[in-house]
């Protein structure tokens, strides 16, 4: 897995980033992670990059666009599971995965499946002077409640070791089949699912290149407000 800048520096209002799309796709061809200004949710997947925004639309973006957090790898499943319900939630479903697999390992997940409930948000992006994630969140995030959709959850389930680098846990973006819909995933319902998983040997971060990734302050433990906004 290879990730830039840290989960930290996001929280803590760095929220412009030097790495272009096109640099980023170099790194991997699935993933999640947002944009400059923390303008909306980034998904990677099967090598393109769209982003879902705070007025719901999806759209492929340009080369040219730049990422202040990424989190990406090469996903090829060495696990596939197949999950039937009825009556499936995203909890239901995080401790099944986790019921197979190793807590020390960091996995690639990518969920397919039609969704009768679908619960995401976007953010509207951020103006300068930037405040923390959390505080610019509670102002500009639109919660989307997303009816019968088809589509895939692309993301991390990571260990509680990366704490501060990434997000320990269950860290998934959702995106529709027909471009319509996504966002950052906070709940959803399903009766069937396809869960296919690719473990990674390590990880890789490279630290923000912006000048305020060197000014801003690191030492707070942001784990519990972390937890508030995912």
């Amino acid at each position: 897995m290879y990730q830039y800048s840290i989960i930290d520096a996001l929280m803590a209002g760095v929220f412009d980033g030097d790495l272009t799309i096109g640099q980023l796709k170099k790194k991997g061809d699935f993933g999640v992670g947002t944009f400059n200004r923390v303008d909306g949710e980034l998904l990677i997947d099967k090598g393109r990059v769209y982003k879902i925004a705070y007025d719901g639309s999806v759209r492929e973006v340009p080369d040219s666009d730049s990422t202040s957090a990424a989190f990406v790898k090469f996903f090829k499943a060495d696990t596939v599971i197949h999950l039937n319900g009825p009556g499936l939630t995203y909890e239901k479903v995080q401790e099944q995965i986790k019921h197979v697999l190793n807590p020390n390992g960091i996995y690639a997940l990518r969920i397919s499946a039609t969704f009768p409930t679908m619960t995401t948000r976007a953010e509207k992006p951020a103006s300068k002077p930037y405040t923390s994630l959390p505080e610019h969140l509670k102002h500009n995030q639109v919660v989307f409640e997303l009816k019968n959709t088809k589509g895939i959850c692309a993301g991390f389930l990571l260990p509680p070791y990366l704490a501060r680098t990434n997000v320990p846990g269950f860290h998934l973006h959702y995106l529709a089949d027909d471009h319509k819909s996504g966002g950052h995933i906070f709940n959803f319902t399903a009766d069937a699912l396809t869960i296919e998983i690719d473990r990674a040997k390590g990880f890789t971060i490279e630290n923000n290149t912006n000048a305020e990734f060197s000014k801003v302050n690191l030492q707070p433990d942001r784990g519990a407000e972390l937890k508030k906004i995912e």
